[in-house]
């Protein structure tokens, strides 16, 4: 969905005003790339029907899913890949376990030691590699690195980050290369997409759209007013503008330069509506073909990160101080969820345009681009099309049990997870922000010298005076406010763009001959 740049002077190189409104706004279907020559990011999941229930037996079921699942992991293992990102959730654990079954004693798992990690599922972590087998090297990311490698992070991600453990998982990348990880290591990321791993989560990323949507009008210029006609009428005509072309799977997501191998026709070919699942085999791992495709956080980060859970309402005081910009504030508020913003693809459903948005927007950047960075390569398993499609039309009633999800799935692998790991529950995990940070001084510098006006004027649309209140603003609350959290994402959007458009400025692309 296009927005009109406001009525500012072009830059003569650096970001676009208009792309930079957009993502502030949530704005767009598309996941435009931010630097000049930076690849997009693409995630194209089976187009599957899931039905809500089945006639089939559960454990036959489950069986069949642990068969795929086999064979997937297998592809991957016979390729050389002997390595897991360890997390001690249960993607990430039955993950590391089906390697060690075809590759006894050659697994190393590494996990990530950070203050933010969950301390039950680092000792789960610790409990897998113990009845696997494997080797364990646990990676330390002391709390000082995360801010000033801050930078260094964004321009790796080609992208904004939102949190302090995208930042984590670029660190966490760097110390395993120069601990001899590689080159390949493979990550749990994608279940919770594929599996409905987390119930209510695209309830909770729609409520934490609107937070950040309703506070970006704070910071937006008043000639952002072009915004708003644009805005409107990109919802009453459709715009398809931006109009993509249903693509195939290419194999599990990595970030490889060049495919490991090429699954079987059928698998690279997206099902059609209301498809059934096969539970075939002959599966291959694969690679990307040059496009870049990002892991999973760890731990038991739900999948949306930081777009989880529901925060209250955006509080009085975070009313403009000048008068309001027009009915912005109201056209964003009425905007649907990024993911049902055109152009939409019809064959797919709500679950499944979820599922891409979250993946291509949040979860896989941080971790692909960033090991990327270090000559690592990342595969994920669980969105081989092979696995993906049989998991995409899995029915509803086997995937939610009592408030898990995955529950077909957490039954398939009881053979190999113990239940202390296999039945952990998700819980809802503590809203790391630069105010809860053992390093806060140093996370606020960092802010303060980066939203200044000098660096903030060259991205067009944004008010620097106005950055300047809400910063202070959010100096003064506590770690656990209701609105540290959308107040720091907004923080941290508006830091990676400044350095973004300084890199932009500093190396400006050559000129096309």
């Amino acid at each position: 969905m296009p927005i009109r740049a406001p009525n500012a002077p072009p830059s003569a190189h650096g970001l676009s005003a208009q792309a930079v409104a957009e993502l502030l706004c949530h704005g767009s279907a598309s996941n435009t790339p931010l630097l000049p020559g930076a690849e997009s990011l693409e995630v194209t999941l089976p187009r599957m029907t899931r039905p809500a229930h089945t006639r089939e037996d559960e454990d036959a079921l489950a069986d069949r899913l642990l068969a795929i699942w086999s064979d997937t992991v297998r592809a991957h293992v016979e390729a050389g890949t002997h390595e897991v990102s360890l997390s001690g959730g249960v993607d990430s654990a039955a993950l590391c376990a089906m390697v060690a079954r075809h590759a006894h004693g050659q697994v190393r798992a590494w996990t990530m030691d950070v203050h933010f990690a969950d301390a039950v599922e680092r000792g789960n972590a610790r409990r897998m590699a113990k009845v696997t087998g494997a080797e364990l090297v646990d990676v330390l990311i002391p709390d000082a690195v995360l801010p000033d490698l801050f930078e260094r992070a964004v321009l790796a991600n080609q992208a904004v980050i939102l949190n302090a453990r995208a930042v984590a998982s670029f660190v966490f990348y760097l110390e395993a290369h120069q601990l001899g990880a590689g080159p390949v290591l493979l990550s749990g990321a994608g279940a919770d997409e594929v599996l409905q791993g987390t119930p209510g989560a695209m309830a909770s990323a729609k409520t934490r759209v609107d937070e950040d949507r309703a506070l970006a009008v704070e910071v937006l210029r008043h000639d952002a007013l072009a915004v708003v006609d644009n805005l409107r009428a990109s919802l009453r005509g459709g715009s398809r503008d931006h109009e993509d072309t249903l693509r195939a799977p290419r194999g599990a997501v990595d970030n490889s330069g060049t495919p490991l191998g090429t699954a079987g026709a059928r698998d690279q070919e997206p099902g059609a509506r209301g498809e059934s699942s096969t539970l075939e085999t002959g599966l291959t791992p694969s690679g990307t073909r040059g496009r870049d495709q990002t892991a999973s956080p760890r731990g038991n980060h739900q999948p949306v990160d930081n777009l989880r859970g529901v925060s209250e309402r955006v509080n009085s005081d975070h009313a403009p101080a000048s008068p309001p910009v027009d009915n912005l504030g109201a056209v964003l508020a009425a905007l649907p969820a990024p993911w049902d913003l055109p152009p939409g693809d019809a064959s797919a459903s709500g679950e499944l345009r979820y599922a891409e948005w979250v993946l291509r927007e949040l979860i896989l950047p941080p971790e692909l681009r960033g090991a990327r960075a270090h000559g690592l390569t990342v595969r994920t398993p669980y969105l081989d099309p092979g696995f993906a499609r049989v998991a995409l039309a899995l029915p509803e009633s086997v995937l939610m049990r009592d408030g898990f999800g995955k529950w077909l799935f957490r039954h398939a692998v009881r053979s190999l997870v113990p239940d202390e790991v296999r039945l952990a529950r998700k819980t809802p995990r503590y809203g790391h922000t630069a105010l809860s940070s053992p390093v806060r001084t140093r996370w606020l510098e960092l802010y303060r010298a980066w939203l200044t006006p000098e660096r903030l004027e060259p991205l067009q649309v944004i008010d620097p005076g106005a950055v300047s209140r809400l910063l202070e603003r959010y100096t003064r609350l506590s770690p656990e406010d209701a609105q540290a959290g959308v107040m720091d994402r907004l923080l941290m959007r508006l830091v990676s763009l400044a350095m973004l458009q300084a890199h932009t400025e500093a190396h400006p692309p050559c000129p096309e001959s």
